[in-house]
């Protein structure tokens, strides 16, 4: 048999045509190992060759696996849950944004706070009672994006806002508005209505007033405290006080509580898209435009004839038409009528002192002439008026905030406006959609007197001379939609615009998913 003698090199026995292990016992000890070895990994590299090449191909479909699983995340649409209830237990949380002296004169708050989510019906709430008219379903899913005026009223949509434009006595001003829903909510009359004192007693004001403060803050139907408040409130409303004709049966013929209500229930259609209110909110709307003048104004008793152009009366119109137009009411000559109004607060505009008038055109009682001069208690309604039509780079608007830059919001027995919350609600508004010097000089002191004048079981009671008779659900609504102001309607007011869904999410849309109670 033929041997090779290993190579010095490798010391490992050369191939022969014979028995291997003759040669591999012939080799010496240290030749013999490092065979052996060499033999060993060749017959090892094939297992732990695989096992590395299939644990790299491990890791890398892992990392490329990761990566895409992150960029498909990105492109997933999050529908954030948010069904807007109240927890008043969130008090003891705001109250740590609350100066020491707006604090230290708070009302004692004797809400309960624990209350669990099946809390008992007002004592005057009448649960059997059939409503099938309006054949309510609370099985229907959908979601709701609240976008542009309306954006804020979400729970999360409410606290960022505070934290934003509601300054260090935010917990403090939501604080005061839970109580005046508490007190609203307990002072419900037995057919959904809220009734007032004195010129305030008509019953479709105050339930429209009403109604808009629980709906500022986000209170539906479906709402887990509030929802049947509001819901009794709107039923109220389309039920039992809507007429055939777009006016209402407990009005009293006050186109003061034409404007509120159709202002409500607009705001309630756009909230809740309940099919019932539409017809019922357009009938109301329809009667607004059809009763205004060929100047754009509006008066008493929606008389077309161009004789008296009431500031105030158009300033319920107007936040009327803006709200409903926004919903996607249907009402031919809406977008015109809105148009128009801007023609007539600017005829009312008093070029003078920068401030607007009354009601011009009306007849001279006693030593009043509504044509003399202007009426600072209205002003403020012109502003704002404006401002929600698209407007507020307007010289009146601008010259208007100019002569109200200095406004001091004083508690007093006898106001000097006569009308001091009635102001305070559009003045409010109109320095927060302006913004600036004027709104922070402002907001610092007039939110601190609203709650440190809150009476303790929640409610305010007027304070002006006009106003002293009114009673507390005129005062307390008034006075919680001026706390609102951070987050009822969000300072974007833009030219009047079709507010179409749009095509790619914005990042101030808040997308939620409610539960849509359909009449």
């Amino acid at each position: 048999m033929t041997e090779e003698t290993p190579s010095p090199s490798e010391g490992l026995p050369a191939a022969t045509e014979g028995d291997p292990i003759d040669s591999f016992y012939e080799m010496d000890v240290q030749a013999r190992i490092k065979w052996l070895r060499r033999k060993a990994l060749e017959h090892l590299w094939g297992p732990a060759g695989s096992i590395a090449f299939h644990a790299l191909l491990i890791l890398l479909v892992m990392y490329f696996f990761k990566g895409a699983v992150s960029n498909k995340q990105s492109e997933i649409e999050v529908v954030v849950v948010d069904p807007n209830e109240t927890k008043l237990e969130d008090i003891k949380e705001l109250e740590q944004l609350i100066e020491p002296e707006m604090q230290m004169d708070l009302p004692a708050f004797d809400v309960v706070v624990d209350a669990p989510p099946d809390v008992q019906p007002m004592e005057n709430a009448q649960p059997d009672e059939n409503f099938a008219a309006l054949d309510i379903r609370t099985d229907v899913q959908s979601p709701l994006t609240m976008r542009g005026l309306f954006a804020g009223r979400s729970a999360s949509g409410r606290a960022s806002a505070l934290k934003k434009y509601g300054g260090k006595g935010s917990g403090a001003t939501e604080s005061a508005v839970l109580r005046a829903l508490e007190w609203l909510k307990e002072h419900q009359l037995e057919d959904g209505s809220w009734e007032g004192e004195g010129h305030a007693r008509c019953k479709t004001a105050m339930t429209g007033l009403a109604l808009l403060t629980f709906l500022a803050h986000g209170e539906t139907p479906t709402s887990e405290r509030y929802g049947k408040t509001v819901e009794k409130a709107i039923r109220f409303l389309v039920e039992v006080d809507a007429k055939s004709d777009g006016t209402f049966n407990h009005s009293d013929g006050s186109m003061y509580a034409q404007g509120i209500a159709s202002y409500a229930l607009a705001e309630a259609f756009a909230l809740t898209r309940i099919p019932s209110i539409k017809p019922v909110m357009e009938l109301a709307i329809g009667r607004i435009v059809q009763g205004q003048q060929s100047t754009g104004a509006f008066n008493y008793g929606l008389i077309t004839t161009d004789v008296r152009r009431d500031t105030s009366v158009a300033g319920w119109m107007t936040q009327a038409m803006k709200a409903a137009y926004i919903s996607g009411a249907s009402v031919t000559g809406l977008k015109e009528a809105m148009d128009l109004a801007i023609q007539g607060f600017k005829i009312n505009y008093n070029e003078t002192d920068a401030q607007f008038k009354y009601a011009p055109g009306g007849p001279k009682v006693g030593d009043a002439d509504p044509n003399a001069g202007s009426s600072p208690s209205v002003t403020p309604i012109g502003i704002l008026a404006m401002q929600l039509l698209g407007h507020a780079k307007d010289t009146e608007v601008t010259a208007g905030l100019n002569s109200i830059a200095n406004w001091e919001p004083l508690w007093t027995e006898k106001h000097p406006s006569g009308w001091p919350l009635y102001t305070w609600y559009y003045t409010t508004q109109a320095f927060f959609q302006s913004g600036g010097k004027s709104w922070d000089r402002w907001n610092n002191v007039f939110a601190r007197m609203l709650v440190q004048n809150q009476n303790a079981d929640g409610s305010w009671t007027p304070t002006g001379v006009s106003e002293g008779v009114y009673g507390p659900v005129y005062g307390t609504c008034f006075s919680a939609l001026s706390l609102m102001v951070y987050y009822r309607f969000l300072p974007t007011y833009q030219p009047i615009e079709v507010e179409e869904a749009p095509t790619e999410k914005k990042l101030d849309d808040i997308s939620i998913e409610v539960t849509l109670a359909t009449f």
